[in-house]
């Protein structure tokens, strides 16, 4: 696989986002099974599906940076974008301690 994103066929980009915004809509989906959100909620499935897909994407191209089998960065990209919002809050918390000096 071509680590250029420009260069990357149709396929490829329905794997990224597609993996990513299937893993958003689990998560909605388990979240309504928990009774955390109604049912009927469509702005908050789209804003998942939209975080899910942007961290999905991230996740993605990251490993396919790392030249990893494009399968592996489809499964990946479909586990971050399952759980985009807490591997935002993690990295912020990652970038917050940073900025404080408190990693090295």
């Amino acid at each position: 696989m071509d680590r250029d994103p420009t260069n990357w066929n149709l396929v490829t980009w329905v794997f990224a986002i597609g993996f990513a915004a299937a893993g958003g809509v689990v998560n909605w989906y388990s979240r309504i099974k928990q009774g955390h959100t109604r049912a009927f909620n469509i702005v908050e499935l789209f804003g998942e599906i939209f975080v899910s897909g942007f961290v999905g994407l991230m996740v993605f191209m990251v490993l396919a940076e790392y030249q990893q089998p494009i399968a592996i960065c489809a499964v990946a990209s479909g586990i971050g974008g399952h759980m985009a919002t807490r591997l935002l809050f993690a990295v912020e918390k990652l970038v917050e301690h940073r900025l404080k000096g408190e990693i090295k």
